[in-house]
């Protein structure tokens, strides 16, 4: 068997993961072989059984070339045979041929896919990292007259101190849930009033973040993935950016992408979900925009998420020094 194997298939020595492929000349000496050799023992059995030979004329030759004639259809028969053969071997072919346009298509697909993925990733990281550049380039002046001057994220914090003292002076009271449509205007516009004198636009700061939001929501090359980087981005600020991207999002009326990112990704809004935000500040910038963020009531809901766990620590307090 394995004598026949070789003689009728050969291997690609040079390429030995290569499947064998079929010998054409050899199998076509062993199938015209075949046919003389079957012609050859058909005719030494016809002598064989007509022998002796009384006469030799047209007339008996006629007759022993008739004799063939079985020889004939069943030579005919088998051509025949070998079509219908050709034909279902054509058609595995044609099979295997489109399983592989298919597995190739697929592949093109994914390949498709990772380049898409390396493109955004490699748009994502590089406007994330100028982000933190435009970041550490604000600067402020301590005060109005004077020289010396604060950058960063020590820029913000200054900016939200003065903010923080004027709300506490002129916004002391929390937000009117049930106070009429005059009252909850008069809150939301001195809101913005304080924002607006103490928290100064830092525009290419905010807009190199829009241009990433813009970009995961509407160039993500997969929905499912675009929390995946909300979550990489709000991972990135700390709680003072966060405070300050918050406060221009109500301040600000251009930046709905701003706003819609934190009504749907749960991921981006629950790095807002600060404790040093009063609580009316966040019920004044869902009246004012009418934007609900995405994880606002699940996570004020959480003990460690709200003022109760400082009041929780007092009432501690103030049992232990009621036993001692």
């Amino acid at each position: 068997m394995e004598s026949l194997s070789r003689f009728f298939y050969m291997h690609d020595h040079s390429n030995p993961e290569a499947p064998p492929s079929l010998h054409i000349r050899n199998v076509l000496l062993f199938c015209v072989g075949g046919v003389v050799l079957t012609v050859i023992v058909y005719a030494a059995f016809l002598v064989f059984k007509t022998w002796p030979i009384d006469q030799y004329s047209i007339a008996s030759a006629g007759t022993f070339g008739d004799s063939f004639g079985m020889l004939n259809s069943l030579f005919t028969g088998l051509g025949f045979a070998g079509l219908l053969v050709t034909i279902f071997l054509q058609r595995e072919d044609l099979k295997l041929t489109r399983i592989e346009l298919s597995e190739t298509r697929e592949e093109i697909k994914n390949q498709s896919l990772t380049f898409r993925q390396q493109q955004f990733e490699e748009s994502f990281y590089r406007i994330l990292a100028l982000y933190k550049d435009n970041l550490y380039q604000i600067s402020v002046r301590v005060e109005r007259n004077s020289d010396v001057r604060m950058e960063g994220v020590n820029a913000l914090i200054s900016k939200q101190r003065r903010f923080e003292d004027k709300c506490k002076i002129e916004l002391p009271g929390d937000f009117p849930m049930d106070g009429t449509l005059e009252e909850k205007d008069d809150y939301a516009y001195t809101l913005y009033q304080l924002c607006d004198a103490s928290l100064s636009r830092q525009s290419r700061y905010m807009e190199t973040l829009n241009t990433i939001l813009d970009v995961v929501t509407h160039h993500c090359f997969d929905e499912e993935r675009k929390e995946y980087y909300f979550s990489i981005l709000s991972s990135q600020l700390t709680a003072h950016e966060a405070k300050y991207i918050f406060y221009q999002a109500f301040l600000d009326p251009n930046y709905n992408s701003l706003r819609s990112t934190l009504a749907n990704s749960h991921a981006f809004s629950k790095r807002f979900q600060i404790d040093s935000i009063d609580s009316g500040h966040y019920a004044a910038f869902e009246y004012l925009w009418n934007v609900r963020l995405a994880s606002t009531s699940s996570e004020h809901d959480r003990l460690f998420a709200s003022g109760r766990f400082r009041e929780a620590r007092l009432r501690a307090r103030g049992r232990a020094k009621t036993s001692t």
